[in-house]
């Protein structure tokens, strides 16, 4: 017997068992209607003898009792989860009774044509049992629904987006789910029950509209909260925006999909979050082919301190590593990334600018694996700065790739960014040459795989769009823009991290991959999004406003002027890419570091054009003439 089979047993037998007891608690039910009925008519004076109407009705109750249970099966007032009943099973409490008493009254009328005495039952003994049973019965099934309704009179009120079986699931468990109440549902088109011929009424709730009319349901109802029933991006953005001028609480509910995938609770309402608003699938990773690579290795991390940095040191570890290196020149980040970490992370305070003190680390512990995330990202800052941006980025790359070159590193994965591609800024110039640099690895004789990583912004990232809006909506605005136009592609840190290792055990000689980041988002729309889901409406609560682009920006990203390839994972894209020969590469970033050293920022421009191809198109500048602002420093990396 398989174990469904064993499973549906099990559930008949209990649903069979509950019957049961609703059977015989209907059977005190009618026993006691009858009996109060025949006593509230022996309060009449001019009832005759008593001790006959008793006698009688004792002698009848067995057929009162077997016809109320007859009618109750046949109107189906069994085998119903009760706490979750509504208008149609109250209907066959009523019918059940009804009928019952109908049969009652017509027998009583034929015994009373064939009897001598008359009638049997007075008809008010009918009639009141009839009252009585149907508010028995009603009571004992109804009892959790009728309290539950009684607790609130000063619920929430909800309007569900959704008419399929999840959301009437949802309407019938609300009041159980943090006190809501649903006033009704909205259909949006995602099930067939949503279709102009679907119901008009669902669980005893109306539908009140389609997912268009929102605004106008939400005020004119008063709904308080908006509970969208699973849905893709594409669909909690447009519930976003449809409700971004009107004071409503949105939250979101998992799908039936969702809860056997993912093991949330049916009832687990959250709020929505700016993941959600994503245009993005599940990552999937090749959790075989990363432990084959990193299991038992030595793998070191630098910029272990960073967002990237510090969720690859944490997801490195699924996979078995000998040693995990996290490397950082911040103090207080590595303090922060050891509360995410293993105790058995080996935390290391270093620059990679000091190639002697590179070269020691890497002789003393001699990682198999490097990912380099360390590098300055802030484009405005480093526009201001391009010594420094090379120094770190470039030289520091270089750095570590001579370290790694000579300790038998196997792998090096260049963290890198969208802002590589065609860079207008010094940051982007910076992250070209580092991979360059990395694509040169291919002619080295080390036999290490190199390789370059590219994906755009990380969402929640240290100084990035996100935090910065965030803040500035505590602060009660206003928030800022840079251009109405501008768009940005967005993943989440942890599916970057999973694509980057992915990524990495795809890698044979000196690639570049591109992670498939979806569609761009504009950053306006993300704005207002973010405050709507803050509770507040844009230009009415907060201020959006417009500061205009900052040197080196772009209006909106590029991820690739060159062919892109199809490798063995759907989300990862190989960049097919020429560049100068190595020791071209090589000679000029010895220029760079010596420009760089010697302050001279214009001619450290020039070169990064040179070698890059970079169209930087505003010189050094002082930092002072740019808007400082706390709240329009905003970076987009």
């Amino acid at each position: 017997m398989t174990l469904t089979r064993v499973q549906r047993l099990a559930s008949a037998a209990s649903r069979v068992q509950a019957d049961i007891a609703f059977a015989v608690l209907d059977v005190f039910i009618v026993v006691a209607a009858y009996t109060l009925g025949l006593a509230l008519r022996m309060l009449d004076p001019l009832v005759g003898d008593s001790i006959e109407l008793w006698r009688d009705l004792a002698v009848a109750v067995p057929v009162i009792v077997a016809v109320h249970l007859l009618a109750n099966v046949a109107a189906g007032a069994y085998g119903h989860v009760w706490e979750h009943a509504s208008t149609s099973e109250a209907a066959r409490v009523v019918v059940a009774n009804l009928g019952a008493s109908t049969v009652l009254v017509l027998g009583n009328v034929i015994l009373r044509d064939i009897s001598d005495n008359g009638v049997i039952i007075p008809w008010s003994v009918f009639v009141i049992g009839f009252l009585a049973s149907l508010f028995g019965m009603g009571l004992v099934r109804f009892r959790s629904r009728l309290f539950s309704y009684h607790r609130l009179s000063g619920a929430i009120k909800v309007l569900v987006v959704g008419t399929g079986r999840d959301a009437v699931a949802f309407a019938r468990q609300a009041p159980h789910v943090g006190g809501r109440r649903v006033v009704g549902f909205l259909a949006n088109g995602s099930t067939q029950a949503d279709k102009p011929n679907g119901p008009r009424r669902l669980a005893g709730l109306q539908v009140l509209g389609r997912l268009e009319d929102i605004a106008e349901i939400v005020q004119s109802h008063g709904i308080e909260e908006v509970v969208l029933i699973g849905g893709d991006s594409e669909r909690i953005r447009r519930v976003v925006d449809l409700c971004l001028n009107v004071d409503v609480g949105l939250r979101l509910l998992p799908s039936a999909e969702d809860v056997l995938r993912d093991g949330v609770s049916a009832v687990d309402v959250r709020d929505i979050e700016v993941e959600d608003l994503l245009d993005r699938q599940p990552v999937e990773t090749d959790l075989a082919s990363v432990r084959e690579l990193l299991e038992g290795k030595r793998v070191l991390v630098t910029g272990a301190g960073g967002s990237i940095g510090c969720e690859v040191v944490r997801q490195v570890f699924q996979f078995g590593p000998g040693e995990v290196f996290a490397l950082d020149r911040d103090e207080t980040l590595l303090h922060e990334g050891k509360l995410h970490w293993p105790d058995t992370v080996n935390v290391m305070l270093a620059d990679i600018r000091d190639a002697e003190r590179m070269l020691r680390i890497f002789e003393a512990f001699r990682p198999h694996v490097v990912f380099h995330a360390a590098a300055l990202k802030h484009v405005p800052v480093l526009e201001n700065h391009p010594e420094e941006a090379v120094l770190t980025n470039i030289v520091g790359t270089r750095n570590v790739i001579e370290a790694g070159s000579r300790t038998g590193m196997e792998r090096f994965v260049l963290i890198s960014t969208d802002k590589a591609v065609a860079p207008t800024s010094v940051m982007g110039a910076t992250k070209r040459a580092a991979e360059l640099m990395t694509q040169a690895g291919s002619v080295r004789p080390d036999g290490c795989v190199y390789t370059a990583v590219r994906f755009g912004n990380v969402l929640g990232s240290r100084g990035s769009v996100i935090p910065t809006f965030v803040e500035q909506i505590k602060a009660g605005g206003p928030v800022t823009v840079t251009d109405p136009e501008m768009t940005r592609y967005f993943m989440t840190v942890d599916e970057a991290v999973q694509l980057v290792l992915q990524a990495t055990t795809l890698a044979t000689e000196s690639e570049i991959y591109l992670l498939d980041m979806g569609e761009p988002i504009r950053i306006e729309a993300l704005a207002r999004r973010l405050i709507r889901l803050a509770g507040l409406s844009p230009d009415k609560d907060i201020e959006i406003r417009f500061t205009g682009r900052r040197p080196g920006e772009k209006l909106n990203e590029i991820l690739a002027t060159d062919r892109l390839d199809s490798t063995a994972h759907e989300k990862i894209s190989e960049v097919r890419i020429s560049h100068p020969l190595a020791p071209v590469v090589m000679h000029q970033v010895v220029e760079l570091e010596k420009l760089a050293l010697e302050g001279d920022s214009a001619r450290v421009i020039e070169l990064l054009k040179e070698l890059t191809g970079a169209d930087i198109v505003v010189g050094p500048h002082s930092y002072i003439d740019v808007d400082t602002d706390a709240a329009s420093a905003v970076s987009w990396s």
